[in-house]
């Protein structure tokens, strides 16, 4: 590589840094409210500000524990064989989901303020 070909990497590099940044500093998109859904169909909306705990009931032996603590959803105890859905980092901006695939459950952070419009098709 030559001193210019770097010089052209770091400069493309620092462009998309730029432009990340800006981009999460102009639109932050932090949602609102905690969506439980069951087999697609949503069972329980929480407020993400207030703390609470509940139990996610998906079949007769299936059970998740989700907790909504200082504006983050997380699911703290699941008795599914692999549990991953437990490992699965907290969430708290519009659009983030937790999932438990073997209880079939999804939880998701979503808004309640009415979507603005982002594009216009012809």
């Amino acid at each position: 590589m030559k001193k210019n070909d770097i010089l052209l990497l770091a400069g493309i590099l620092f462009l998309a840094l730029v432009i990340a940044t800006a981009y999460f500093i102009v639109y932050p998109k932090h949602g609102d409210m905690v969506q439980v859904s069951v087999d697609g169909v949503a069972v329980k909306t929480f407020p993400l500000n207030q703390n609470t705990s509940y139990t996610i009931q998906a079949e007769a032996e299936e059970e998740n524990i989700l907790e909504i603590k200082d504006g983050h959803a997380r699911i703290i105890t699941a008795n599914c064989p692999d549990k991953l859905c437990v490992h699965q980092r907290k969430i708290s901006k519009q659009g983030e989901t937790l999932v438990c695939l073997p209880h079939k459950v999804v939880v998701s952070i979503i808004s309640s303020k009415k979507a603005t419009l982002d594009g216009v098709a012809q």
